[in-house]
């Protein structure tokens, strides 16, 4: 049976500094950020969703939900849109907010949490509640920003991406709030690395990426963190 990719014995080397360096790569204005900020943008990101995740240490994700009054759903219906496959996402029309988790898109990810992170008591079944609870404790983050007006890439500098004369427009780099949602993630569902990871696994299994260009990019993030 071919080893998967990344294999576990790659998660002592995958740091969330590297990872969280990773999800910035993701940001449309990333190639706008000096090259020497993004250190600071991957530390303050997951500085925020660690100091978010204190008060919550050793909860029960879905405790904190119900605490919270945030229900959530585990969906059968396809979670494709528009070409863009969602595993979960939160509905901040409804009131309150509601999150959303697409059974069948996280039925593919069994495999791959099992592979990176052990078989849990249980098997597939325990995969999958690991699963729902990863996802739980990402969207609870963004609950957290909205619930409290405070948007991780907003508290963040802003960086400029446009220039004309004296006049500078200037942009929040979103994807920060998606690493510290990782950060939390983590640090609530005690996980090894930040679950991004998880993503990049199953797109070079799925074929969707290539171990090269992800090794590419890791040597990168590497030189600028």
């Amino acid at each position: 049976m071919p080893v998967p990719y990344p294999s576990p014995s790659l998660l002592p080397a995958m740091s969330d500094e590297l990872l969280a360096c990773m999800e910035l790569r993701q940001d449309p204005l990333f190639h706008k950020i000096p090259k020497a900020r993004i250190p600071y943008y991957v530390q303050e990101s997951l500085r925020a969703g660690r100091q978010a995740a204190v008060p919550y240490k050793g909860s029960s994700i879905r405790r904190m939900c119900e605490d919270a009054g945030l229900h959530y759903e585990v969906t059968q219906a396809s979670g494709d849109f528009r070409s863009v496959s969602f595993r979960a996402q939160i509905d901040f029309a409804k009131k309150p907010p509601q999150i959303i988790l697409y059974a069948s898109s996280l039925k593919g990810m069994q495999k791959v949490c099992r592979d990176l992170l052990g078989e849990l008591p249980g098997g597939q079944e325990a995969d999958m509640e690991l699963l729902i609870d990863i996802h739980l404790a990402h969207e609870f983050y963004h609950w957290l920003e909205y619930r409290d007006n405070a948007f991780t890439n907003e508290q963040l500098e802003r960086i400029d991406v446009f220039r004309l004369g004296p006049y500078t427009k200037r942009s929040s780099v979103v994807q920060c709030s998606e690493i510290a949602a990782h950060a939390f993630c983590r640090e609530v569902t005690g996980l090894p690395c930040l679950p991004n990871l998880l993503d990049y696994a199953y797109l070079i299994g799925e074929k969707q990426m290539q171990a090269e260009a992800f090794e590419q990019q890791l040597a990168a993030c590497k030189c600028w963190i």
